[in-house]
């Protein structure tokens, strides 16, 4: 793989440069804790299940489809999901919970130190400016970043192209020469399709079965040190 085309490394966040299972689990936990909730590995399971469902994923993006927390139809996905809890502090209190973690993956720190001065490099994420700016922060990652685009504060989230039209824009890129990588066949690898990017899929569980374009496959995003450094 060459990367001397490029000029532009666009970024994922979660799952992609720092511990979004982590943040989930930490974020549920803290539920737990304020809530009073039962606290047992059911009810962990059960909070953490939910919040990967599709009301939960949109609302934190974004998305034009996401409903509003203090919505009936956001009060009976609750009920449905068996949680007797407001929605609204429910969310609050995961939004909380989500900003205090932003612990960086194995490699990526190493990984961008790299790439600092070599390229272009920018975050492209979904997910509330707030929280995505205060993990950043925590994480140690924001001294390597020339640029952040974030779905809730830009007005479009992946996979739609235009998240990557603007961060592209911001970077005085075009679409052969950035790259972008990320975790999620629906979102990443469907935005970079979409903008006619080149994708790199990052999956841990080595799982590539889902179909698109991609130019390389890793199993950690730090692995791009192997071919940056030939």
């Amino acid at each position: 793989m060459d990367f001397s085309k490029y000029s532009t490394f666009l970024f994922d966040l979660d799952g992609t440069l720092i511990n979004y299972a982590g943040a989930q689990k930490f974020a549920a936990e803290y539920i737990v804790e304020v809530l009073d909730l039962e606290k047992s590995n059911k009810t962990l399971k059960h909070i953490l299940r939910f919040l990967e469902d599709k009301v939960i994923q949109d609302l934190e993006a974004c998305k034009p489809s996401a409903i509003e927390p203090g919505s009936n139809e956001m009060r009976q996905a609750f009920s449905k999901a068996g949680l007797g809890v407001d929605p609204v502090e429910f969310i609050e209190l995961y939004f909380e919970g989500l900003e205090e973690h932003g612990e960086p993956l194995q490699g990526i720190i190493d990984l961008l130190k790299v790439l600092r001065g070599r390229f272009t490099v920018g975050i492209v994420s979904n997910g509330p400016g707030f929280v995505q700016r205060k993990r950043l922060e925590k994480s140690g990652l924001m001294e390597f970043l020339d640029l952040i685009v974030l779905s809730c504060e830009v007005g479009c989230a992946k996979p739609d192209p235009e998240i990557l039209r603007y961060a592209m824009k911001l970077a005085d890129s075009k679409t052969y020469d950035t790259l972008f990588i990320g975790d999620s066949a629906g979102s990443d690898m469907g935005a970079a399709n979409a903008a006619g990017v080149d994708f790199v899929f990052v999956r841990p569980d080595g799982d590539f079965s889902a179909p698109g374009p991609r130019v390389l496959e890793l199993r950690n995003t730090a692995e791009i040190l192997k071919y940056l450094r030939k």
